[in-house]
Protein backbone atom coordinates (compact mmCIF):
# COMPACT_ATOMS: atom_id res chain seq x y z
CA UNK A 1 0.00 0.00 0.00
CA UNK A 2 1.47 3.78 -1.23
CA UNK A 3 2.38 5.10 2.29
CA UNK A 4 0.41 8.62 3.25
CA UNK A 5 2.52 11.85 2.61
CA UNK A 6 2.24 13.94 5.42
CA UNK A 7 3.97 17.59 6.46
CA UNK A 8 4.15 19.55 9.62
CA UNK A 9 4.00 22.95 10.69
CA UNK A 10 6.15 23.09 14.12
CA UNK A 11 8.83 21.29 16.00
CA UNK A 12 8.52 22.37 19.52
CA UNK A 13 8.02 20.41 22.53
CA UNK A 14 3.96 19.26 21.68
CA UNK A 15 5.10 19.28 18.49
CA UNK A 16 7.24 16.67 18.73
CA UNK A 17 6.23 14.53 22.18
CA UNK A 18 2.26 14.37 20.57
CA UNK A 19 2.55 14.40 17.15
CA UNK A 20 5.87 13.67 15.34
CA UNK A 21 7.09 10.86 17.60
CA UNK A 22 3.37 9.10 17.20
CA UNK A 23 3.13 9.83 13.56
CA UNK A 24 6.53 8.46 13.04
CA UNK A 25 5.56 5.45 14.37
CA UNK A 26 2.60 4.37 12.11
CA UNK A 27 3.95 2.14 9.45
CA UNK A 28 1.20 3.13 6.99
CA UNK A 29 2.12 7.07 6.92
CA UNK A 30 5.57 8.60 6.00
CA UNK A 31 6.39 12.60 7.49
CA UNK A 32 7.60 13.92 3.98
CA UNK A 33 8.11 17.60 5.32
CA UNK A 34 8.54 19.95 8.05
CA UNK A 35 7.82 23.89 7.91
CA UNK A 36 9.78 25.17 11.00
CA UNK A 37 11.22 29.05 11.49
CA UNK A 38 14.38 27.92 13.69
CA UNK A 39 17.06 26.43 11.27
CA UNK A 40 19.00 24.37 14.15
CA UNK A 41 15.91 22.66 15.34
CA UNK A 42 14.44 21.96 12.04
CA UNK A 43 17.67 20.23 11.18
CA UNK A 44 18.16 17.77 14.08
CA UNK A 45 14.57 17.18 13.89
CA UNK A 46 14.16 16.27 10.50
CA UNK A 47 17.51 14.43 10.89
CA UNK A 48 15.65 12.15 13.84
CA UNK A 49 12.78 11.48 12.29
CA UNK A 50 14.53 10.98 8.27
CA UNK A 51 12.23 14.36 7.18
CA UNK A 52 13.02 14.84 3.21
CA UNK A 53 11.90 17.97 3.05
CA UNK A 54 12.81 21.28 5.21
CA UNK A 55 11.08 24.35 5.09
CA UNK A 56 11.63 27.60 6.88
CA UNK A 57 7.44 28.35 6.74
CA UNK A 58 4.96 27.01 5.80
CA UNK A 59 4.11 29.16 3.22
CA UNK A 60 6.99 27.36 1.70
CA UNK A 61 5.38 24.15 2.05
CA UNK A 62 2.20 25.09 0.59
CA UNK A 63 3.99 25.85 -2.13
CA UNK A 64 4.80 22.22 -2.28
CA UNK A 65 1.10 20.75 -1.07
CA UNK A 66 0.50 18.51 -4.28
CA UNK A 67 3.24 16.42 -2.88
CA UNK A 68 1.13 15.61 0.55
CA UNK A 69 -1.51 13.69 1.27
CA UNK A 70 -2.43 15.47 4.62
CA UNK A 71 -0.84 18.75 6.59
CA UNK A 72 -0.40 18.59 10.55
CA UNK A 73 -0.39 22.09 12.36
CA UNK A 74 0.99 22.55 16.05
CA UNK A 75 2.07 25.70 16.49
CA UNK A 76 2.00 28.71 18.80
CA UNK A 77 -1.99 29.17 19.48
CA UNK A 78 -2.63 33.00 18.27
CA UNK A 79 -0.86 31.33 15.04
CA UNK A 80 -2.01 28.40 14.15
CA UNK A 81 -5.64 29.50 13.18
CA UNK A 82 -4.40 31.61 10.92
CA UNK A 83 -2.04 29.29 9.42
CA UNK A 84 -4.83 26.62 9.16
CA UNK A 85 -6.62 29.35 7.07
CA UNK A 86 -3.47 29.19 4.90
CA UNK A 87 -4.15 26.13 4.13
CA UNK A 88 -7.56 25.22 3.97
CA UNK A 89 -8.18 26.61 0.49
CA UNK A 90 -5.42 23.96 -0.43
CA UNK A 91 -7.92 21.21 -0.44
CA UNK A 92 -5.42 18.80 1.72
CA UNK A 93 -6.98 17.21 5.47
CA UNK A 94 -5.14 18.89 8.28
CA UNK A 95 -5.54 18.54 11.38
CA UNK A 96 -4.51 20.93 14.32
CA UNK A 97 -4.21 21.37 17.90
CA UNK A 98 -6.88 22.39 20.35
CA UNK A 99 -8.48 24.88 20.49
CA UNK A 100 -8.66 25.41 16.81
CA UNK A 101 -9.62 29.25 17.35
CA UNK A 102 -9.29 32.03 20.41
CA UNK A 103 -12.74 32.99 19.62
CA UNK A 104 -16.35 31.73 17.58
CA UNK A 105 -15.77 34.47 14.92
CA UNK A 106 -12.49 33.33 13.95
CA UNK A 107 -13.46 29.69 14.17
CA UNK A 108 -16.59 30.61 11.81
CA UNK A 109 -14.07 32.31 9.53
CA UNK A 110 -12.08 28.88 9.55
CA UNK A 111 -15.14 26.77 9.30
CA UNK A 112 -16.55 29.08 6.08
CA UNK A 113 -12.92 28.58 4.28
CA UNK A 114 -12.99 24.60 5.25
CA UNK A 115 -16.64 24.14 3.47
CA UNK A 116 -15.58 26.85 0.72
CA UNK A 117 -12.36 24.81 -0.28
CA UNK A 118 -14.36 20.97 0.56
CA UNK A 119 -11.14 20.62 3.41
CA UNK A 120 -11.64 17.78 5.99
CA UNK A 121 -10.67 19.69 8.90
CA UNK A 122 -9.85 18.03 12.31
CA UNK A 123 -9.50 19.33 15.29
CA UNK A 124 -6.88 17.38 18.35
CA UNK A 125 -8.98 16.68 21.14
CA UNK A 126 -6.85 13.87 22.37
CA UNK A 127 -8.75 12.93 25.30
CA UNK A 128 -11.21 11.51 23.23
CA UNK A 129 -8.92 8.63 21.86
CA UNK A 130 -7.97 7.41 25.31
CA UNK A 131 -8.67 3.98 25.11
CA UNK A 132 -10.46 4.09 28.39
CA UNK A 133 -12.33 7.01 27.75
CA UNK A 134 -14.02 5.37 24.64
CA UNK A 135 -14.32 1.78 26.68
CA UNK A 136 -16.00 4.15 29.15
CA UNK A 137 -18.21 5.39 26.60
CA UNK A 138 -19.45 2.44 25.29
CA UNK A 139 -20.63 1.39 28.90
CA UNK A 140 -21.95 4.89 29.56
CA UNK A 141 -24.27 4.14 26.19
CA UNK A 142 -25.59 0.86 26.90
CA UNK A 143 -26.57 2.41 30.62
CA UNK A 144 -28.08 5.30 29.43
CA UNK A 145 -30.29 3.41 26.93
CA UNK A 146 -30.99 0.27 29.10
CA UNK A 147 -31.71 2.55 32.40
CA UNK A 148 -30.51 -0.34 34.59
CA UNK A 149 -29.02 2.12 36.90
CA UNK A 150 -31.66 4.23 36.28
CA UNK A 151 -31.82 7.94 34.64
CA UNK A 152 -28.70 9.97 34.57
CA UNK A 153 -29.03 12.68 37.01
CA UNK A 154 -25.69 14.51 37.06
CA UNK A 155 -22.14 14.65 35.76
CA UNK A 156 -18.83 15.71 37.01
CA UNK A 157 -15.96 16.50 35.50
CA UNK A 158 -13.19 18.02 37.55
CA UNK A 159 -9.63 18.75 37.07
CA UNK A 160 -6.73 20.27 39.30
CA UNK A 161 -3.72 20.77 36.37
CA UNK A 162 -0.19 20.20 37.51
CA UNK A 163 2.24 19.28 34.73
CA UNK A 164 0.98 16.89 32.03
CA UNK A 165 4.85 16.16 31.85
CA UNK A 166 7.23 13.48 32.38
CA UNK A 167 10.75 13.34 32.63
CA UNK A 168 10.86 10.80 30.10
CA UNK A 169 9.20 12.67 27.65
CA UNK A 170 12.96 13.85 25.54
CA UNK A 171 12.73 15.99 22.87
CA UNK A 172 14.60 18.20 21.06
CA UNK A 173 15.77 21.15 22.09
CA UNK A 174 18.35 24.10 20.16
CA UNK A 175 19.53 27.57 21.65
CA UNK A 176 17.51 29.58 19.69
CA UNK A 177 14.50 31.50 20.52
CA UNK A 178 11.45 31.25 19.00
CA UNK A 179 10.94 35.15 17.90
CA UNK A 180 8.16 34.35 14.90
CA UNK A 181 5.31 35.93 15.27
CA UNK A 182 3.17 35.86 12.30
CA UNK A 183 0.99 35.20 10.72
CA UNK A 184 -0.93 35.70 14.05
CA UNK A 185 -4.90 36.18 15.18
CA UNK A 186 -6.51 37.85 18.81
CA UNK A 187 -5.95 35.79 21.54
CA UNK A 188 -9.16 36.71 23.20
CA UNK A 189 -12.56 38.03 21.40
CA UNK A 190 -13.02 42.03 22.13
CA UNK A 191 -15.70 41.63 24.74
CA UNK A 192 -13.20 39.94 26.92
CA UNK A 193 -11.70 42.73 29.22
CA UNK A 194 -8.17 43.31 28.73
CA UNK A 195 -7.59 42.36 32.44
CA UNK A 196 -8.93 38.69 31.62
CA UNK A 197 -7.08 38.12 28.48
CA UNK A 198 -4.91 36.03 30.09
CA UNK A 199 -7.07 34.26 32.02
CA UNK A 200 -9.17 33.46 29.22
CA UNK A 201 -6.76 32.47 27.16
CA UNK A 202 -5.44 29.71 29.61
CA UNK A 203 -9.21 28.53 30.19
CA UNK A 204 -10.08 28.07 26.80
CA UNK A 205 -6.92 25.96 26.13
CA UNK A 206 -6.63 24.12 28.89
CA UNK A 207 -10.63 23.11 30.05
CA UNK A 208 -11.57 22.87 26.51
CA UNK A 209 -10.78 19.05 26.63
CA UNK A 210 -13.11 18.98 29.30
CA UNK A 211 -15.80 20.81 26.98
CA UNK A 212 -15.30 18.43 24.60
CA UNK A 213 -15.54 15.18 27.13
CA UNK A 214 -18.82 16.42 27.82
CA UNK A 215 -20.16 16.28 24.27
CA UNK A 216 -18.52 13.31 23.67
CA UNK A 217 -20.80 11.73 26.41
CA UNK A 218 -23.61 13.79 25.58
CA UNK A 219 -24.43 15.34 22.60
CA UNK A 220 -27.12 18.04 23.72
CA UNK A 221 -26.02 21.74 24.09
CA UNK A 222 -26.46 22.97 27.50
CA UNK A 223 -27.21 25.86 29.20
CA UNK A 224 -24.89 27.67 31.16
CA UNK A 225 -26.57 27.82 34.61
CA UNK A 226 -23.87 29.46 36.67
CA UNK A 227 -20.19 30.55 36.60
CA UNK A 228 -17.52 31.43 39.07
CA UNK A 229 -13.71 31.60 37.31
CA UNK A 230 -10.79 32.43 39.22
CA UNK A 231 -7.20 31.88 39.00
CA UNK A 232 -6.34 31.98 42.88
CA UNK A 233 -8.91 29.43 43.61
CA UNK A 234 -11.11 26.69 42.15
CA UNK A 235 -13.47 27.87 39.05
CA UNK A 236 -16.71 26.26 39.26
CA UNK A 237 -19.07 26.01 36.21
CA UNK A 238 -22.59 24.52 36.70
CA UNK A 239 -24.35 23.23 32.89
CA UNK A 240 -28.11 22.90 32.90
CA UNK A 241 -29.25 20.01 30.47
CA UNK A 242 -32.55 20.08 31.45
CA UNK A 243 -33.48 16.47 32.83
CA UNK A 244 -29.81 16.51 34.74
CA UNK A 245 -26.98 19.27 35.26
CA UNK A 246 -23.61 19.24 35.33
CA UNK A 247 -20.63 20.93 37.09
CA UNK A 248 -17.30 21.65 35.87
CA UNK A 249 -14.33 22.51 38.35
CA UNK A 250 -11.08 23.83 37.37
CA UNK A 251 -7.98 25.07 39.10
CA UNK A 252 -4.15 24.43 39.58
CA UNK A 253 -2.63 21.81 41.89
CA UNK A 254 1.22 21.27 42.58
CA UNK A 255 3.94 21.30 39.65
CA UNK A 256 3.74 17.47 39.81
CA UNK A 257 0.61 16.62 40.90
CA UNK A 258 -2.31 15.75 38.60
CA UNK A 259 -5.82 15.45 39.74
CA UNK A 260 -8.79 14.74 37.05
CA UNK A 261 -11.77 12.56 37.01
CA UNK A 262 -15.08 12.79 34.80
CA UNK A 263 -17.84 11.36 36.93
CA UNK A 264 -21.63 10.18 35.63
CA UNK A 265 -24.28 9.70 38.31
CA UNK A 266 -27.47 7.34 37.77
CA UNK A 267 -30.53 7.06 40.28
CA UNK A 268 -28.83 4.04 41.73
CA UNK A 269 -25.33 4.08 40.94
CA UNK A 270 -22.56 6.07 39.01
CA UNK A 271 -19.72 5.62 36.43
CA UNK A 272 -16.38 7.14 37.93
CA UNK A 273 -13.59 7.83 35.22
CA UNK A 274 -9.82 8.69 36.26
CA UNK A 275 -7.99 10.57 33.57
CA UNK A 276 -3.54 10.71 33.48
CA UNK A 277 -2.10 13.65 32.60
CA UNK A 278 -2.44 13.43 28.74
CA UNK A 279 1.23 13.12 27.86
CA UNK A 280 2.02 10.41 30.28
CA UNK A 281 3.02 7.88 27.67
CA UNK A 282 1.34 4.32 27.75
CA UNK A 283 -1.45 5.00 30.01
CA UNK A 284 -4.96 5.41 29.72
CA UNK A 285 -7.99 6.60 32.08
CA UNK A 286 -9.35 4.18 34.09
CA UNK A 287 -13.09 3.68 35.21
CA UNK A 288 -15.05 2.26 37.75
CA UNK A 289 -18.90 1.35 37.83
CA UNK A 290 -20.63 1.56 41.14
CA UNK A 291 -24.53 0.31 42.38
CA UNK A 292 -26.01 2.59 44.99
CA UNK A 293 -23.06 4.03 46.58
CA UNK A 294 -20.18 1.77 47.58
CA UNK A 295 -20.57 -1.50 46.00
CA UNK A 296 -18.72 -1.63 43.20
CA UNK A 297 -19.70 -3.89 40.36
CA UNK A 298 -17.38 -3.78 37.40
CA UNK A 299 -13.94 -2.04 37.17
CA UNK A 300 -11.68 -1.90 33.80
CA UNK A 301 -7.78 -0.37 34.36
CA UNK A 302 -5.38 -2.81 32.26
CA UNK A 303 -5.21 0.25 29.02
CA UNK A 304 -1.85 0.64 28.57
CA UNK A 305 -2.50 2.67 25.07
CA UNK A 306 -1.57 6.46 24.81
CA UNK A 307 -3.92 8.78 23.39
CA UNK A 308 -2.00 10.90 21.32
CA UNK A 309 -0.61 7.39 19.54
CA UNK A 310 -4.57 6.75 19.11
CA UNK A 311 -5.42 10.01 17.71
CA UNK A 312 -2.24 10.13 15.55
CA UNK A 313 -3.59 6.86 14.03
CA UNK A 314 -6.68 7.81 13.58
CA UNK A 315 -5.42 10.62 11.38
CA UNK A 316 -4.22 8.65 9.41
CA UNK A 317 -6.71 6.31 8.73
CA UNK A 318 -9.31 9.30 8.06
CA UNK A 319 -7.25 10.23 4.95
CA UNK A 320 -7.14 7.25 3.65
CA UNK A 321 -10.73 6.65 3.68
CA UNK A 322 -11.70 10.12 3.14
CA UNK A 323 -13.88 10.75 6.23
CA UNK A 324 -13.06 12.22 9.42
CA UNK A 325 -14.57 10.32 12.42
CA UNK A 326 -13.82 12.16 15.71
CA UNK A 327 -13.38 16.01 16.14
CA UNK A 328 -14.41 17.90 13.37
CA UNK A 329 -14.17 21.27 12.84
CA UNK A 330 -17.89 22.00 13.39
CA UNK A 331 -17.64 19.77 16.96
CA UNK A 332 -14.31 22.10 17.68
CA UNK A 333 -16.40 25.40 17.01
CA UNK A 334 -18.94 24.23 19.32
CA UNK A 335 -16.51 23.68 22.20
CA UNK A 336 -15.61 27.25 21.51
CA UNK A 337 -18.94 28.33 21.80
CA UNK A 338 -19.73 27.11 25.33
CA UNK A 339 -16.46 28.62 26.55
CA UNK A 340 -17.86 32.22 25.59
CA UNK A 341 -20.72 31.56 27.02
CA UNK A 342 -19.47 30.75 30.17
CA UNK A 343 -17.05 33.65 30.22
CA UNK A 344 -20.38 35.41 29.25
CA UNK A 345 -22.33 34.11 32.15
CA UNK A 346 -19.27 35.15 34.08
CA UNK A 347 -18.74 38.64 33.45
CA UNK A 348 -22.38 39.85 33.53
CA UNK A 349 -22.98 38.62 37.11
Amino acid sequence: MKKIKLGFVGAGFNGQIGFLENFSKNKNCIIWGLAEYRPELRKKVCKKYNITNQYASHKDLAKNINEYDGIIIVTKRNMMPAIAYDFLKLGKPILTEKPMAMCTEQAKKLLKRAQKYHTRYKVGYNKTYDEGIQQAKLLFDRLFKSKSLGDLIHIRSHRLSGSGYIKKNSYIHSNEKNLLSKPSWKIKPSWIPKIYEKSYEKYLNLYCHNINLFKFFIKQKPKVAFSDLSDKKISTVVLDYGKFSAILETGFFTKDGWDETFDLYFEKGSLKITLPPQHLKNKSATFYLYKNKNDKIFNKTNFNSWSFKRQADAFVNDIKNKKLIHNNAKSAFDDIDLVEKIWRKFLNK
